[in-house]
């Protein structure tokens, strides 16, 4: 049973993230996470795709309703939603000149531009730069359209079809990972990185002091801290929230066990028992580490178990265990367990 929980405790240690994830200029959702149903379009769907600019107002007016718009994308039969025949000769005659236009038939336009990405902006010549010619030449009068992310020709023919099941959106230059693969088609992702408080010495190997004041209100004197009662935070009580600020709650040993809802299983975010504490107090002397407890409560908190600052900041050997190490641990992935516990 020990030997379940050590390795039920180690797998939730590994789905943890530790270190901030560049951040997106749009959603990171996969190309999977909005499945388009395609079934076979009826009657009246097709005589809908015939004048598809009424497809807005008769749902606006009951009409009809959203499980009767039809989706013309990777359907045989769908072309005439943007063409004027299916059999026009090439070039082929759209219903529309601005593909814009041709979307915003079935989509509104204040979906679009508020859900993924406006349209009608000119790039600047640092996003000209990065575009792969297959996107600069999507641009409409040089300005950013629907068709520009999104390669309409893949879903109309037929002999593409199997690229739906990896690429449903019909992502240009898709299929890819996340939809942050194909922001930074144009979007430097250096420029989208996230603050991680955690960087805290240059290459150069000085200190950065700015990034101490993300948790504390006072420069520390690195020279006298001894503990953690000899420096000053942000906050007075409930420490954890400097760290959910960057790293969302989860089912997560330091609070509930991995499988859990949240609210349910032991919560380790106390006070420990007296006889725990001792332990902790024994552990720590043993090891030569350091076991904080949030001082203006004496609960456990996130930094009980991790450390962190990066390897150098603490001139206390104690205290720098676990810096810059797995998940910034104090100890390692089982025997972070021992600190507390008699296995």
């Amino acid at each position: 049973m020990v030997y379940l929980q050590l390795f039920v405790f180690f797998l939730a240690l590994v789905s943890c993230s530790s270190v901030p994830e560049p951040s997106s200029p749009a959603s990171t959702d996969t190309n999977q996470d909005r499945p388009q149903k395609n079934l076979p379009l009826t009657q009246k769907q097709l005589q809908l795709l015939e004048h598809p600019e009424q497809i807005i107002s008769l749902l606006n007016e009951g009409e009809i309703s959203e499980d009767e718009i039809p989706n013309p994308h990777w359907q045989k039969n769908g072309c005439i939603a943007c063409h004027t025949s299916a059999d026009a000769p090439k070039p082929v005659q759209l219903r529309e000149k601005d593909p814009n236009r041709l979307c915003t038939n079935c989509h509104e336009q204040e979906l679009v531009e508020a859900f993924i990405h406006p349209v009608g902006m000119v790039p600047d010549d640092n996003f000209m730069q990065r575009m792969p010619d297959n996107f600069r030449n999507s641009l409409q009068d040089n300005k950013v359209s629907c068709i520009t992310c999104h390669d309409l020709p893949i879903q109309c023919d037929e002999k593409s079809f199997a690229k739906k099941k990896t690429n449903p959106l019909f992502f240009r230059g898709g299929p890819y990972l996340t939809r942050t693969k194909l922001c930074y088609n144009c979007h430097d992702p250096k420029m989208y990185e996230r603050y991680n408080p955690h960087d805290q010495i240059t290459d150069e190997g000085e200190l950065r002091t700015k990034q101490c004041f993300y948790c504390h209100n006072i420069y520390p004197d690195r020279h006298k801290v001894r503990s953690i009662d000899d420096v000053s935070f942000n906050l007075a009580e409930d420490l954890k929230k400097l760290c959910t600020g960057c790293h969302p709650w989860r089912p997560h040993p330091g609070g509930i066990w991995a499988g859990n809802k949240e609210g349910e299983g032991p919560d380790h975010l106390l006070i420990p028992p007296e006889k725990i504490k001792q332990r902790m107090e024994r552990v720590a002397q043993k090891q030569g580490i350091i076991l904080p407890l949030e001082p203006e409560t004496g609960r456990i908190f996130c930094a009980t178990c991790h450390n962190p600052h990066e390897r150098g900041i603490q001139y206390r050997p104690e205290a720098d265990k676990g810096a810059d190490g797995y998940k910034r641990l104090r100890r390692g992935a089982i025997e972070i367990c021992r600190n507390c516990h008699d296995m």
